[in-house]
């Protein structure tokens, strides 16, 4: 009887040290199992954060272009106005010359003039 109830207590632990290994191998299991989706959250995040990065770096790039198109626009527009603007300016510092040259001739020849009249009213006096 002893012996029979050594053998039943044997397999009972043996049963007990059985159910015990498979409840460890299952907790190991989970945690494996948690460690992996843990990894594969994490490497979402990361993923998700690249791809927030790579379209903050085309939006920054877009904005940048749209920046110089906007900025070659104005200075293309603001070319011909400048012209405008020189070639108005020039006209008058042309005509402003002109004027002066034509002072400067008409001074000269009235004072050619007034002494050719001078020496002539000098002759017929006398």
């Amino acid at each position: 009887m002893a012996r029979y109830e050594d053998e039943l207590a044997r397999k009972k632990m043996q049963a007990e040290n059985e159910h015990q290994r498979a409840r460890n191998q299952e907790l190991v299991k989970m945690q494996e199992e948690t460690g992996m989706r843990q990894e594969a959250a994490r490497r979402a995040t990361e993923e998700q954060i690249q791809a927030q990065r790579r379209q903050t770096e085309r939006e920054k790039a877009e904005i940048e272009r749209e920046t110089i198109r906007v900025r070659a626009v104005a200075e293309a527009e603001g070319r011909p106005h400048e012209a405008k603007l020189a070639k108005d300016v020039n006209r008058r510092m042309l005509v402003e010359h002109a004027n002066a040259e034509r002072e400067k001739w008409v001074s000269a020849i009235n004072t050619n003039f007034e002494h050719n009249g001078g020496g002539l009213r000098a002759i017929l006096t006398d």
